[in-house]
C-alpha cells in the first residue's frame, strides 16, 4: 500500500521526469535517489528505467546514472525502520486514514502512502518479537557466526533471500529486526545487507528479459555495478565495520549508516568513471544480431576460401 500510495503521486510521471531530469549524470543519479526514496523500492525504479530505455526515452548513461541513484535511495527505508518510530505505527495510521476520506486526489494518496508505512512499522516491530527466540538457536547462533567471519557467506546468503522475496527493503528491514533482538552482529547484518542490493538485480534481470539491446544492458548495469561495489568492500570490510560502530549509539542506527555509506561511496565511484563503466556494459553485452552475423561471416568466409 506504501508503495502503491506514493507511486500514484508521482510514479504516472516518473518516465517524462526521466526525461527531463536526466541531462547531467547529478540530476540523472538525484532523479533515481529521489523518486526511490519516495516509493520505498528500487525494483520499481529499476523496473520502469529497463522500459523508459527500451522505448528510447532516454540513453544507456543516464539510465546507468538513474539506477545508481536508486540504489542509494532504497538505503531510506532502512534509516526510517532504525529509528525504532514503532510507536508511531497507530497515530500515523489514524492520520493517513483521515487523510485517505479526503476528496483530493493527492491528500487521498498520502494518507494512503500514511497507512502503508505504518502497516510497515507494526509489521517489523511484530518481526522484531517473533525473531527474538533465533537468538538462542544453535543453529543460527552459529550460522550468523559464520556470516560475521566469512563476509562474502553473509553477502551470497543475503543476495539468495533477496532474488526469492524480490524485494532488498524486505530484506534490511528483517536484519533490523534481527539485530534488534539481539540475534545479529554489527559484521553479519552489514554482510546480508550488501548482499541484499545484489540480490534486487533479479527484478530488473528478469524485466529485461526477451527486451531490445539496450534494456538489457541497463539491468547488466545494475548488477554489474553492484558487483563492483561488493568487490570494493571487501577487502576495506573490517575498517568499514569499524566505521559503521562509531556512527551511532545503537545496533539498528549502525547497521543502516552502514547501509547508506555503503552505497554513497559505491555512487561516487561509479558516477566519476560512468563513461568507462557504460562501454564496460556495451562491450560485455552485444547485440545477438550482430553477434550472430559475425558467425555467419567467419564460416562464410572460411567456406570461401576453402572450398
Amino acid at each position: 500500500m506504501l508503495a502503491d500510495g506514493l507511486e500514484s503521486l508521482s510514479g504516472s510521471s516518473f518516465a517524462a521526469a526521466l526525461q527531463y531530469f536526466t541531462q547531467t549524470r547529478f540530476t540523472a543519479f538525484c532523479c533515481g535517489l529521489i523518486f526511490t526514496a519516495f516509493t520505498q523500492s528500487s525494483s520499481l525504479t529499476t523496473v520502469i528505467v529497463v522500459g523508459v530505455v527500451e522505448s528510447g526515452l532516454i540513453e544507456l548513461k543516464e539510465a546507468i546514472a538513474v539506477i545508481i541513484g536508486a540504489n542509494v535511495g532504497t538505503t531510506i527505508t532502512g534509516q526510517l525502520l532504525s529509528f525504532q518510530l514503532f510507536d508511531y505505527a497507530l497515530p500515523l495510521a489514524a492520520v493517513g486514514i483521515i487523510l485517505a476520506f479526503c476528496s483530493n486526489s493527492y491528500t487521498r494518496n498520502t494518507g494512503r502512502a500514511l497507512i502503508g508505512f505504518s502497516v510497515l512499522l507494526f509489521g517489523l516491530k511484530t518481526m522484531s518479537t517473533a525473531l527474538e527466540p533465533l537468538a538462542n538457536m544453535p543453529f543460527f547462533v552459529s550460522m550468523f557466526s559464520l556470516a560475521s567471519r566469512h563476509p562474502l557467506l553473509g553477502v551470497a546468503a543475503g543476495a539468495v533471500i533477496t532474488s526469492l522475496i524480490q524485494s532488498s527493503s524486505a530484506v534490511v528491514g528483517m536484519v533490523l529486526a534481527l539485530a534488534n533482538s539481539g540475534a545479529l552482529s554489527l559484521p553479519a547484518g552489514v554482510a546480508i545487507a550488501i548482499g541484499a542490493d545484489v540480490g534486487t538485480c533479479a527484478t530488473s534481470l528478469i524485466a529485461s528479459i526477451g527486451s531490445g539491446l539496450s534494456a538489457r544492458r541497463a539491468a547488466v548495469a545494475h548488477l554489474l555495478f553492484n558487483l563492483i561495489s561488493v568487490v570494493l568492500i571487501i577487502p576495506l570490510f573490517s575498517q568499514f565495520i569499524k566505521l559503521a560502530a562509531i556512527s551511532a549509539g545503537t545496533l539498528p542506527r549502525q547497521l543502516a549508516n552502514a547501509h547508506t555509506l555503503y552505497n554513497i561511496s559505491g555512487a561516487i565511484f561509479l558516477l566519476l568513471f560512468l563513461t568507462p563503466f557504460q562501454k564496460l556494459v556495451e562491450k560485455l553485452v552485444r547485440s545477438s544480431y550482430n553477434e550472430k552475423k559475425r558467425i555467419y561471416d567467419f564460416f562464410n568466409e572460411l567456406i570461401r576460401k576453402w572450398f
